[in-house]
């Protein structure tokens, strides 16, 4: 039965995922948004309730104050001066800022007070208020007298308030990030192979995740030092009758003695290989080599005197060369087991290097891939384990990969057979 590839197993995380993109991705960014979003929601709640309050209420009340005075003027003119009003004959032109709030609500309480007014002119005059009538009159007085001064001064004071607090919260906000990059750098130097120092700090639960951490590669540590010991001692223990073995078979004229010579050679050969697995060889000193030449040189370790064709461009990496070569080597093992001809090349680009091993044998099919790379897997089932085939060979190439913060990629090469890709950061 054909099963569709395209079709998505999980439709609801995928909605999920999807309506999430509009967030940030860093958790720092994240933390940040959901501290100043109600920060500046409640400062906008706060600006406009004061906007409406101040430049609508307020200004409509002294501008109903004013329009009694000017009232009293239109019909005793003598009061003018007394009233800071000043009044006499001109046109008037009707000019007020579209941004000018207090101004467009002083206006319609104008024309809605008195009557005969056609026009108000808060621009050509600074702080000062022009209305112009039908008849020709002009009165002319301060801005003061109907809108409050510097209304602006509870804005601005708002707007800084948040700025400080934003920048505080944000180096707060810093300071609790900052154990958990700690940890991320810690988990990923062990990911690589390195133990760097690492101590709990910062809130109750970051130091209970760091904690747990460090509990857990202190487990993993003496899982694999466990490991280790275990694989050396067995092969170390089998190497004493495996000379004896080889020490008698050599004195033997027996025709029996060649196959059980080749058998005993590809016991030892098995050995070397769970020694090879044991030995935690990526976790060797780093240093600066050239990519080219250490894939020769494992080439040359691989297949002695074979005609291995290695190409690509020289670049300077910073890796484990014991480790890596022990791994380029074994892929190379691997591709002559199965192919007849094998290529290697070295590929490099701005953040990457990547190693490839390509055959033309049978290949691995593409479901079998991930199975491949497990520890003593043998695709083949019939196939004789007297070549000394224990299904590691991968194993410790992924291993090694892994340990330099790369991977191992299975694929199927242009030559027809298995293309290995062993991909490091540079």
């Amino acid at each position: 039965m054909s099963s569709d590839l395209s079709t998505d197993p999980h439709p609801a995380l995928a909605r999920r995922a999807t309506s999430r993109r509009w967030l940030p991705r860093s958790f720092y960014a994240r933390a940040a948004l959901i501290l100043i979003l109600p920060v500046v929601v409640i400062q906008l709640a706060v600006a406009v309730m004061f906007l409406q309050r101040h430049y609508e209420d307020v200004t409509i009340q002294m501008t109903s104050n004013m329009v009694r005075e000017l009232e009293l003027v239109r019909s005793q003119p003598d009061l003018a001066s007394p009233l800071g009003i000043r009044l006499d004959v001109g046109p008037v032109e009707d000019h007020i800022r579209f941004w000018d709030l207090s101004a467009r609500a002083m206006r319609e309480q104008l024309t809605e007070a008195m009557a005969g007014i056609v026009a108000v002119d808060t621009v050509s005059e600074r702080k000062t208020v022009k209305v112009g009538f039908e008849t020709g009159m002009r009165m002319t007085f301060s801005r003061n007298n109907v809108s409050a001064a510097n209304p602006h001064q509870l804005l601005v004071f708002m707007v800084a308030t948040a700025l400080l607090m934003t920048a505080i919260s944000f180096l707060f906000l810093r300071g609790q990030i900052r154990p958990i990059r700690r940890l991320a750098r810690a988990a990923e130097a062990f990911g690589r192979g390195e133990s760097r120092s690492y101590w709990p700090s910062g809130a109750t639960e970051v130091r209970a995740a760091g904690t747990a951490f460090l509990a857990m590669r202190a487990r993993i540590e003496r899982h694999m030092e466990q490991r280790t010991l275990l694989l050396s001692g067995v092969s170390h223990d089998l190497r004493t009758p495996l000379t004896r073995m080889k020490l008698e078979l050599s004195m033997m004229d027996a025709p029996e003695a060649a196959d059980l010579a080749e058998d005993v050679a590809a016991m030892e050969r098995i050995i070397n290989t769970f020694l090879d697995f044991a030995r935690d060889e990526a976790n060797d000193s780093k240093e600066t080599v050239d990519a080219l030449a250490l894939l020769r040189g494992a080439v040359d370790l691989a297949a002695p005197g074979r005609d291995v064709p290695v190409a690509g461009q020289g670049a300077q990496v910073v890796l484990s060369p014991d480790g890596m070569r022990r791994a380029l080597a074994n892929l190379v093992s691997n591709a002559l087991r199965y192919g007849a001809r094998v290529r290697a090349s070295v590929v490099v680009s701005e953040n990457w290097v990547t190693f490839v091993i390509e055959d033309d044998g049978p290949g691995i099919p593409a479901e079998q891939r991930d199975a491949a790379v497990r520890p003593f897997a043998r695709l083949d089932a019939a196939r004789s384990n007297t070549a000394g085939n224990v299904g590691l060979g991968l194993a410790i190439a992924r291993d090694v990969a892994r340990a330099h913060g790369g991977s191992l990629r299975l694929g199927e090469s242009d030559m027809g057979g298995l293309k290995a890709e062993i991909v490091i950061p540079v």
